[in-house]
This record gives structure tokens, sequence and C-alpha cells, in this order.
């Protein structure tokens, strides 16, 4: 079980936001392994489909046996099977070549099938093809990643090396063996964590977020500003940094910067699959117009696609204008939103595969256009469903959120910081494999922002597409969402009523290990037929049923890992209220719905009286009121949070205390609906109007923390005289430079002179105050000190 490799952090806070500044000045960045596992791609004319069950599908071209043992020319999703009938089970990755078909399983293991006319199948003896997926022998290593060229096939083992096999007549896979008929290790070229693969060159993403190509670059395909044809070594693409995500097109690469604002592209231009508006090769990165919250990128033979953060889909280059013309900017593909994965491909035509994230597959290509605009528009895929989600982390599940960072052999310390945790750290355990490293935290509902720390280096979060820039100087995060849940169930709202289940309810195993398949209501309000619940984004699973009013009675059937192919009958873990059945004597769950329908106003939205910028100085207080919409909705509670309550504070009614120089984000946000305002509070010191320390004084140190009320007693080695002291032989000076009224008196030895505010006269809190004592002070005998005192001292809050 996963649990037993994580530590496990409970912490209850209330919602903070976005717009935090991080805690970190470092502007070195670690990188680690990102998600680089398809699950739907693409080759000349066939297409392939991971589903969620490990099993890969395919449909189209099968003239080299591109669809498996079972494959025939067909426009309808087939399992791809094995020699002994079985289908090819356990696959967490995919690739298509142009007419061979790779796949990487959960043990590391590579297989392949289709052509194989240049050796593009790793076997040791040539064949023209193979339609029975077979494992490529000796690689001794785990590979992670993998891709597939035109005539050649690149993987990445947890070393970082790569092992390419294959065509090798532009130097693609590195050496000078033509063809190579096994695979080799690429030379020149380690710490790399995703590789891509285009018709004749290869391209490979190190852990250090630069990108290094090599092979065919007779139209720049390798960024290198040069147009050698062959290049059998390694060599680094300039200018490029901080990069994340990489594909290859036929004769084109890309590239996505870490801040998802960027995606750059360089190569063959022919079709505008570059993206920069116009049709000329270029020979180094150039930067696509108008693409920013890009999650991911894939090139197509001769187009390019991403998705953005919003699920939309985006293309650009040949037949994207809808028929048969090209488009050299990017133009939204229509008929499909909340995108997951996209897979691109073709040769004479061009295809775009899509994953929604209900699982459904979409495909484009110009046949599909919208017969009215002839714009490009997506068109589902029958009898395919299910498909593989890509793994994504932060791992969400209800209130629990697992992060996982996956690093090299070098990486000896993981920690997180976030606004979670007030930016403490917390460190990742080392699972002990494949340098994978975990932590479980519970938290609220809301929206918040984090990094790691990875060898004491800030980085963001490799897996976590979702990011942001830091508005003040400059620094990267990561976004981490965590959608609302139930803590008990079911949720009953007049007559409406949701089920929830939840794995981590149950028996607080999380969904990556509980691989829940299936989960269905059966109660007397479905005359104890099976309802199925539907699967969320947050890995929990719902459903909301009108029901009448009266006492009702259910349970839950699931199937997951531990009943393996059978449903069983559950109880609802988060409803405690059980009864047993006097005729059946089996215990369910039960709950009650009223007749009475209670008219419930839900919030709108809130608003604060200041902001959205506020300016303090140290020691100043505020009071922002908060307005809930509309005014006469049911529940107007709010909660009120600092970003940094070390620069300023905020009570539960809204009112602000600026405690030091810095910036903090005030949040209020409403316990209905969680609607959110803020306020960004810039905190300054004040200017001092007097110049401290004075040259000459023999200075005391400084004080902090003063109760606005301190006496000061100051020892001397010698009586005073009393009548020397007065307001400008010893006096206390404010910020302003004003003496504040003081009294004197000396001690019974006449050794201590101790100096207090005037009756009713206090500091002011969180202020600068300076006491001196001049040279003209004398003792009892007439002599005067040897030098003046002075001294600093801070009012508390």
């Amino acid at each position: 079980m996963m649990a037993k490799h994580k530590a496990i952090y409970i912490m209850l806070i209330m919602m903070l936001t976005l717009s935090t500044l991080l805690p970190f000045v470092e502007t070195a960045e670690a990188y680690g392994v990102t998600n680089h596992e398809d699950v739907v791609d693409v080759g000349k004319n066939h297409f392939i489909v991971l589903k969620e069950d490990g099993s890969v599908w395919g449909w189209g071209d099968h003239s080299y046996g591109q669809l498996g043992a079972n494959g025939s020319n067909t426009s309808s999703p087939i399992p791809i099977q094995k020699a002994d009938g079985n289908r090819l089970l356990n696959i967490k990755a995919i690739a298509a070549g142009s007419n061979h078909t790779v796949a990487l399983d959960r043990n590391g293991e590579v297989w392949t099938w289709g052509r194989n006319n240049q050796g593009q199948l790793g076997y040791t003896t040539a064949n023209s093809f193979s339609n029975l997926p077979a494992k490529v022998t000796g690689i001794t290593s785990k590979i992670i990643a993998i891709s597939a060229g035109e005539y050649h096939t690149l993987a990445v083992d947890e070393n970082g090396q790569v092992w390419a096999w294959g065509r090798n007549d532009y130097g693609q896979i590195g050496t000078d063996c033509n063809p190579a008929l096994a695979h080799v290790q690429v030379c020149g070229v380690s710490g790399i964590i995703a590789v891509a693969a285009g018709d004749n060159h290869s391209v490979a993403l190190k852990s250090d977020g630069t990108v290094w190509a090599w092979g065919r670059n007779t139209v720049g395909q390798l960024g290198n500003g040069e147009t050698t044809d062959i290049n059998t070594n390694p060599t680094a693409v300039p200018g490029l940094s901080n990069i994340v995500d990489i594909s290859a097109g036929a004769n084109h690469t890309l590239a996505l910067k870490q801040d998802s604002t960027s995606i750059y592209a360089w190569g063959f231009n022919s079709s505008g699959q570059l993206g920069d508006g116009g049709l000329e090769s270029k020979l180094r990165p150039i930067q696509v117009e108008g693409m920013n919250k890009v999650k991911t990128i894939a090139a197509g033979n001769n187009h390019s696609i991403a998705i953005k953060e919003d699920g939309t889909v985006w293309t650009w280059g040949r037949h994207t204008s809808g028929t048969s013309s090209n488009r050299s900017t990017p133009i939204q593909v229509k008929g499909l939103s909340s995108a997951i994965a996209i897979g691109g491909g073709g040769d004479s035509d061009s295809y775009i595969l899509a994953v929604k994230e209900d699982g459904t597959v979409w495909q484009w290509d110009k046949a599909s256009s919208d017969s009215t605009t002839k714009l490009p528009i997506f068109k589902q895929v029958s009898g395919i469903d299910e498909v593989m989600k890509p793994s994504e982390f932060p791992f969400v599940q209800g209130s629990q959120v697992l992060f996982r960072y996956i690093g090299n052999a070098g990486t000896s310390s993981v920690e997180v910081y976030g606004n979670f945790n007030e930016w403490n750290s917390i460190p990742l355990d080392d699972t002990g494999s494949n340098n994978v490293w975990e932590l479980q935290v519970t938290l609220q509902p809301g929206e918040y922002i984090y990094g790691f720390k990875v060898n004491g280096v800030w980085t963001v979060d490799p897996l976590n597409p979702n990011k942001t820039i830091d508005m003040n100087d400059g620094s990267p995060y990561s976004v981490l969402k965590v959608a609302p849940y139930a803590v008990e169930g079911p949720i009953i709202s007049n007559k409406e009523v949701t089920f929830t289940y939840s794995s981590y309810d149950f028996n607080g195993e999380l969904e990556l290990d509980a691989k829940t398949a299936y989960v269905a209501v059966i109660g007397d309000f479905t005359a104890w037929r099976e309802v199925p619940l539907t699967k969320q984004a947050n890995n929990v699973w719902t459903l909301k049923q009108t029901l009448e009013p009266g006492d009702h009675a259910y349970s839950f059937i699931v199937s997951d890992a531990s009943t393996g192919p059978r449903r069983v009958e559950r109880n609802d873990p988060l409803n405690k209220n059980i009864g047993t059945n006097a005729v059946t004597d089996i215990p369910r769950n039960r709950f009650f719905v009223s007749e009475d329908v209670l008219s419930t106003i839900p919030v709108s939205g809130i608003t604060l009286n200041k902001g959205p910028k506020l300016n303090l100085i140290v020691g100043e207080t505020t009071t922002l009121n908060a307005t809930v919409l509309p005014t006469n909705a049911t529940n107007k509670n709010v909660s009120w949070s600092s970003s940094d309550a070390k620069v300023v504070s905020v009570n539960e009614t809204g009112r602000l205390t600026a405690h030091t120089a810095g910036t903090a984000v005030i949040a209020v946000s409403t316990v209905d609906g969680g609607k959110l305002a803020l306020v960004t509070v810039t905190v300054e010191k004040r200017a001092d109007a007097i110049s401290y320390p004075r040259v000459g004084y023999k200075n005391m140190g400084d004080r902090t923390g003063v109760n606005p009320t301190k006496t000061w007693y100051i020892k001397f080695n010698q009586q005073l005289d009393l009548a020397s002291l007065n307001e400008n032989a010893a006096y206390i000076l404010d910020e302003s430079g004003d003496k504040i009224p003081v009294g004197y008196q000396l001690s019974n030895d006449g050794k201590t002179l101790e100096i207090r505010p005037q009756n009713g006269i206090t500091y002011k809190k969180g202020a600068n105050h300076y006491l001196f004592i001049e040279s003209t002070v004398k003792t009892k005998y007439g002599l005067q000190l040897r030098e003046p005192v002075q001294m600093k001292f801070t009012i508390e809050l």
C-alpha cells in the first residue's frame, strides 16, 4: 500500500490566496521529471489510445501490423492483442511512429510492433514488419519515457540515458551504424527526462531544463542556427532554458517553457507549423504568437497543437484552416472543452486526437471541419472511452493531497513550502523506488501556492502544469486547487440528495492504489437497481438524485483493486446512521428527506470597502469591511486570513495590524460558496526624521518589544547632580524628532537615573524612539560625562 511510504500531515487552515510573496530569494531553479507519458498518439494513418485498464486500442491503417495480432484496416477502435490472443495490458505510455507502435509497461519494459524495415522495432534481426507486440530485450535499466519517429525509436532509462534504434542515415540514433538493428546508447547526452522523435531528427529534454538535439538539420530542425544534414552528436539548442515539455514533428520542433507563457518552435515552416505568422523556416527557436497559459503541446507531421489551462485545444499549420488550406497562427479547434491530452500525426493529411476529462476521445482532420464556417471542429470517436488520464500531481482526493517529486541519483532532499503551512518546510519522504519522493497532507478546500526545495534549491513542481509568476519579484510557483468535499453523507438540500463515495473515506487508501473502477448506489428509491456514480476531477465519485420525502435506505456497489472483477456491496463510510432490515437482516445506511422546503439564498459574491491595494506604516491599524452579496443571503459568515501574518495580521472582524515591512495579501472568503475578495497590503517602515546613530555617542544598543509605558533605569559609576538633568541634557525623541515629555528621578545612592513618560503619556505602538544623554549631565562634584550616550528602542504592538 502506497501510504507506508508517505509522511502524513494534517493542517486545518483558512483559505489563503495566490498573490503571496515567496519567502525565498534564490534565482536558481531545480528540475524534476514532469509527466511525459502519452495516452494518445497518431502515426501516419493509424491511431493509438491507452485505456484506464492498461489496455491499448487502435484503429486506422494496419498495412504493416501496427494494430497488433488481431488487427485489420478499420475505422473502429479495437484492442491490441499479443500472439497468444490476450490483450496487451499493464501499459502506462504509448507512442506511434509513422507505421510502427511502441508501448511502455509499468515494469519499465518496452513493447514494439508494426513496420520494421529499418530496425525501428529494436529486434536483433531485421524483419519487414511484425503484427505481434514483443518486448525489446537487452536494456537492463528501467525505461521511463518513449517516443517514435518515422523509422526510429527513442527511450529514456531511469538513469537519464537515451537509447535508440532504427534508421540512422542522418545520425538520428547517434551512432555510425546504418541502419542499427539493435538498440544503442546515445553518447554525449545525459540527465535526460524526456525525448521526442521527428522524421529524421531526435530531441531530448535534460533535467536542468535545457533541450538537446541531433540527426537531420537540413531545414533547422535542431535549432542550432546551422543546416548541416547529418549530426550524430547531440548539441544544446541555444537560448532555451526552463523548458518542461518537448515535441517533434516531421521536420519541426516545439518546446514549452516552465511558466506556461511561451511555446518555442523551430525548423520547417512551409505550412505555418511554427506559428509565427509566416512561412519561412527558422534555424533558431522563435516564439509562437498569442499562446499563453499552455498546459500541453504536441507536434503533428506539419502542424502543431496545444492545450490551454482552460481545456481548449489550439492548432496551427497544415490544413488547420479547416479545409485543405494552412494557417500560420493558432486557432481554437471548436467542439471540445475540458481536454486533458492530445496527440498529432498524419502524412498527406493532418490529424489530432484529444481526450476529454470524462475519458472520451475526439478526432480532428480536415474532413471534420464545420460545413458552414470551414473552421476546424472536433468529432467524437465512437467505440472508445475510459481513456487513461495522464498522471497529475499533486494527486487530490477529497481532503487528501499527495505531493510527488521524481528526482535522480543526486537528489538528497526534497522539501515543500506553501501558503497552506505558512511557508514552513515539510520534507518529502524518499519512497526507495526509482528516486520518487512523496508527502501526503490533509487540506481544506481552497486555492494554494507552493514550491519545492530540491537539495536546497527552489523549483516549481515539475509534475504540476498549473504555474504562475509572482508579480512582485518574478519568482515562479505552482498552483494547487482543492475542490470542496463532503465530510458527511449524503448531503441533503431540500429534496436534492448528493451521494459521495471515496476510497480514502472507506479504508484510507488513495485512488492511486484503490483503482476504483465502478461505484453505484442501490436503495429503496432506485427499486434496488444500480445507479452509477460519476468520478469527479478530485477522484471522488458523486451522484445527485431528487427524492421523495421520508426515510430511505441505501448502500454502495463498488469494484476496485481489492474486489477484482467482482462488485461488492458497501455501506457509506460518511453516514454513521445504519439500520438493519427486519426481513433481510442486511445492515444499510439510512437518511431522512423532509417535506419542508427551506428557502436558501446562496451567496453570489463578496466585496471590500478598501483595495485592491492598501499601504500601511509599521504599527498602523485599519479595518476592512466586507459586504456579502446578495444582502439577503442565507449564510453571510466569512473567514479572514493573511498570507503573511508576520507582516500584517487580521482578526475575525477584519481589523488589520501592520507589524513589519513587507507585502501580504488579506483574503476574506464566504463560508457559503467560497467567494473571495482580496487586498494586497504593502507595509513600510516609518521614515525617521532624525539622524541616528549620532557620531561621537556611546551606543547602548537597540531594544525591541518595549512596553508603551516603559521606565528606563540607567546606572552610572558616580553620583549625579539632579540639577543638571533637563530636557536638553536627557531626553527621548520620537520618529518625527519631537521630544516625549518625561520625568527624572535619582536612586537613593544617586547613581541610577530613572527616566519615565510623564503621567498619561505612552509611547506609540510599533514606533521607534531614541534616548539621548548629553555630556552636559554632571556628577555631584561638577564633572561632566566623558562621552554622550544614545539608545534606540522600538515599542511593541
